[in-house]
């Protein structure tokens, strides 16, 4: 009985934390429903980090300090961005949170246009969180990933 309160507190706390982040990303519009079932989301991120775990063709971004490397990131996210010819519609744009990841369905272009506010929200730009924007079947991907001294960026599909 223990156990079940725990758990039905624990889904209750999540189901806020993520009202919580959709109120964050008021300057976007999202479906009415962006996110997966909570199972299926957290399954869907592991088979993020797996896929990315395969990938040959990283970047590897080396600055002084993480800031450096996170200026270095935002300067080849822009110059990406700017280079994309066919904007995918959705996408799937992982925030790190204390306690989970979320997976939530977005507008890819409102994602470029809104770059430095979405930086911000999934904490990247503060050294925090990567940058992973994925289509939900992955035929594209723009991803910057922290290791402990560099950072790795990867694009596929677009």
């Amino acid at each position: 009985m223990r156990d079940e309160r725990t758990t039905k507190m624990e889904l209750l706390k999540r189901k806020s934390r993520r009202k919580n982040l959709i109120k964050e990303l008021n300057f976007m519009n999202l479906q009415e429903e962006p996110f997966l079932e909570i199972e299926d989301n957290d399954l869907f991120c592991k088979k993020v980090f797996s896929f990315l775990n395969t990938k040959k063709n990283k970047i590897q971004l080396h600055g002084d300090d993480y800031k450096e490397n996170i200026q270095k990131s935002i300067q080849l996210l822009n110059e990406t961005i700017d280079n994309i010819e066919v904007t995918p519609e959705k996408g799937r744009l992982l925030f790190f949170r204390e306690n989970e990841i979320e997976a939530v369905s977005i507008n890819v272009n409102e994602v470029f246009i809104n770059l430095d506010k979405v930086l911000d929200l999934t904490k990247f730009s503060m050294g925090y969180g990567d940058f992973i924007l994925v289509a939900e079947d992955f035929h594209f991907g723009l991803c910057t990933e922290r290791t402990e001294y560099f950072y790795e960026f990867c694009v596929w599909g677009l």
